[in-house]
């Protein structure tokens, strides 16, 4: 029997260990068992929403229901072996992810060992750290006690081990004067390096612009900002093309570091309990929202936020909200916010581009499309009832990218909001007044900003063709 052990940490609170062990001709088991200390805590540091019970004793109860899905991993035909949802969310995508397995010479695909190589600088305030266990412990750990065991370590964290997610070639930096440099031993990488991409120009200014929009119409952002890449000391190796020392790159500030502390934070696949490979099909929007109700920190003026969202996804021509593109942050360790937006790109600007990441609501929820209603309004007869308040049909969404990952989603609409308000048990009117706000600020400030954006005229063009276009718009104007 081969065993690998990890202590896992909120801070400086050890919470417990993910262990994961193979027997010849047995499924492979990936296990998180917390510390009997830490389950019995009454104000113990929040791990993960999808961890959280009603009153100490269900806590108890769940963090001692060891063989629970929430706890274990489970084995995909993609990827192998998975760890813990909450734990397999934590590591590193794309293309990063096979930067930090060629630094750590291991297969991209060994989760356990990614994890142990990002271990010291994860997303929020998780740490990763190689633990050695007595025979003992480790029986407790692994069999409850029913048998003893010997065990391999994983080797320690790599210094420059940082998990991001994503698929756009990236680093974790921190900022020296004005030089970007690698994460050292003694510092936590504190800003995300979003590089140039060959056949996506200008992608890191583009993303600086749709950011900049998203905030106008009244969402909440992260911190970001362009610099040349000269600033950029830290080595990577990816192909930035004809990228030259006056390229930029777009420096997006963590949210969950501040000098000297970390912030914990997870994103909707750890909370909805969804592996990454399924950050697209496995919650709608109204999943999403459902959670947010659920805490009395978040409640409705998170919902109204999350449609905000939606609104100006839909308006920038940008089909990637999903799970993981959406986040809860706890600044206190125990009272979840909504974490500021991020990743938001006006994919409009290269090519048609509509439609949500997710579905609003399962499709059985969905109320019926143009065509099917029999009303026989125009497209901005029915957005107009969004801006104004009376229920009309969905609008369908198309030319949705294959790159983006959209399949063909409906889009918000008066009866979509009013059927999205409905299951939620909220009022419909602030939510329609949040959204029509969001619409009419996008409306008066947009055009100007895009005009003086640093893109390419035909970027330009194409990303206020889109916006003009959007039924909403058209209503107000």
């Amino acid at each position: 029997m081969n065993v690998q052990a990890l202590a896992i940490f909120i801070g400086a609170a050890r919470v417990g260990v993910l262990f994961q062990y193979r027997m010849q001709g047995a499924d492979v088991v990936t296990r998180f068992v917390a510390d009997d200390a830490f389950a019995h805590q009454w104000d113990a540091p929040v791990v993960s929403a999808a961890y959280v019970a009603n009153s100490p004793e269900d806590q108890a109860a769940f963090w001692a229901d060891i063989r629970s899905e929430p706890l274990n991993g489970r084995y995909s035909p993609q990827n192998g072996w998975l760890l813990p949802a909450f734990f397999q969310n934590l590591l590193p995508e794309g293309v990063f992810r096979d930067h930090v397995a060629r630094v750590r010479g291991c297969d991209p695909k060994d989760h356990f060992e990614m994890l142990a190589a990002c271990g010291g600088d994860l997303p929020g305030n998780v740490y990763a750290r190689p633990v050695e266990l007595s025979r003992d412990e480790l029986a407790h750990y692994v069999t409850q006690d029913q048998d003893a065991l010997e065990m391999t370590v994983t080797a320690d964290p790599m210094e420059q081990g940082v998990s991001l997610s994503g698929v756009q070639p990236k680093l974790g930096v921190i900022k020296q004067g004005e030089r970007y440099v690698g994460r050292t031993r003694d510092h936590d990488t504190h800003i995300i390096a979003k590089l140039p991409v060959v056949g996506q120009p200008l992608l890191p200014e583009l993303e600086a612009l749709s950011l900049q929009l998203a905030q106008v119409a009244g969402v909440n952002i992260c911190e970001a900002y362009l610099e040349p890449l000269e600033h950029l000391a830290a080595e990577h190796g990816y192909d930035l093309g004809d990228a030259d020392a006056r390229t930029q790159f777009l420096a997006v500030v963590r949210y969950d570091r501040q000098p000297g502390r970390r912030i914990h934070c997870e994103d909707f696949a750890q909370v909805l309990g969804a592996m990454p490979e399924q950050k697209y099909q496995a919650a709608s929007y109204l999943d999403v929202a459902a959670v947010l109700m659920a805490f009395p920190s978040l409640g409705e003026p998170a919902v109204h936020e999350l449609l905000r969202r939606m609104a100006v996804n839909e308006m920038l021509g940008n089909p990637d909200m999903h799970l993981k593109n959406i986040g809860l942050i706890y600044e206190d360790g125990h009272t979840p916010q909504l974490a500021p937006a991020y990743d938001i790109v006006a994919y409009a600007a290269y090519h048609p581009c509509q439609g949500h990441a997710l579905r609003i609501m399962p499709e059985g929820l969905e109320p019926r499309r143009p065509g099917r209603s029999g009303t026989g309004q125009t497209a901005p007869e029915k957005a107009q009832a969004l801006t104004s308040g009376t229920q009309q049909p969905t609008i369908g969404a198309s030319n949705v990218p294959s790159s983006a990952k959209a399949s063909l989603k409906p889009a918000l609409s008066p009866a979509m909001l009013r059927a999205f308000c409905a299951h939620l048990r909220i009022p419909e009117k602030p939510a329609a007044k949040a959204v029509s706000d969001c619409v009419k600020a996008a409306h008066a400030q947009w055009p100007a900003l895009i005009e003086q954006a640093k893109l390419t005229a035909r970027q330009k063009q194409n990303l206020l063709a889109h916006f003009h276009a959007h039924p909403m718009v058209k209503s107000v104007r």
